[in-house]
């Protein structure tokens, strides 16, 4: 923050606290504002390499930050210093790192037809598993995410939390009902089961692109999502489990893929 004009916040009852702390704590808040909150070195390092805008920093006062790091963030955006108390408030998790950026939300599209590997989030409402999920779709290669309207919202802060930076190499696309998925892929959708479904061990995923679909934790992919898929596949557990955590069961269906592919 070498060069930068820091502004202390120090009041609960500060304008961009507030506005800060509605993203926090809305599910829909950051659409809404047109803002989220990036909390931990990893992913302000992320967001650095990835060349993305920023529009504020914020440090918890006290905290023992790298300088390297401070030194790379814009000048040019927003700096605060931050009351402890004020800061964990915003911060997704317990005993933040103690740098929080403030980030532009890329404007939202409409999901058009692509050609890659996909994946529909239906109903993951847990922010850690969607942005778990995120984070295992950009690490096997899956560049296009969509999400229904039951989904967690992709840009709230506990997702970008978890996903570690895999929202800025990603394409992502909100609200996507599942009857619209069809048109937009060039191949088949394969909704992951619990149960009833052929194993995907032995599924045949065929030469062209495909696409997952991955239900809410618990109850699965709707009846309507599974109308889109033309296979329906279930990963062979032993009697332990009933079923894997949705994140758990992405990782091994996305990885299953890779190998093959």
């Amino acid at each position: 923050m070498q060069g930068a004009r820091v502004k202390a916040i120090t009041s609960e009852s500060n304008a961009a606290f507030r506005r800060w702390l509605r993203i926090a704590t809305l599910g829909r808040g950051a659409r809404e504002a047109g803002q989220t909150l990036a909390e931990g070195l990893h992913l302000a390092q992320a967001a650095i390499e990835a060349g993305v805008a920023i529009d504020a920093v914020i440090v918890r006062r006290g905290a023992a930050l790298p300088e390297a790091l401070l030194a790379a963030l814009p000048a040019s955006a927003a700096h605060f210093e931050m009351a402890p108390v004020l800061y964990e408030r915003l911060a997704p998790v317990e005993q933040g790192s103690g740098l929080l950026l403030v980030l532009p939300l890329p404007p939202a599209v409409q999901a058009a037809p692509f050609s890659g590997d996909g994946l529909y989030l239906d109903g993951v409402q847990d922010p850690g598993n969607a942005g778990a999920i995120l984070r295992t779709a950009a690490a096997a290669g899956v560049r296009y995410v969509l999400a229904g309207t039951g989904t967690a919202a992709l840009w709230a802060p506990k997702v970008l939390r978890a996903a570690m930076g895999a929202h800025f190499r990603l394409d992502l696309y909100e609200r996507i009902e599942p009857g619209a998925l069809q048109p937009l892929l060039d191949g088949p959708w394969i909704a992951a089961v619990a149960h009833a479904g052929a194993s995907l061990w032995e599924q045949d995923f065929g030469s062209g692109a495909v696409g997952w679909v991955l239900g809410a934790e618990g109850a699965g992919p709707s009846p309507a999502a599974l109308a889109a898929c033309r296979h329906r596949v279930c990963i062979p557990t032993s009697d332990a489990v009933e079923s894997l955590n949705v994140a758990a069961a992405a990782a091994v269906c996305l990885f299953e893929r890779l190998r093959r592919r």
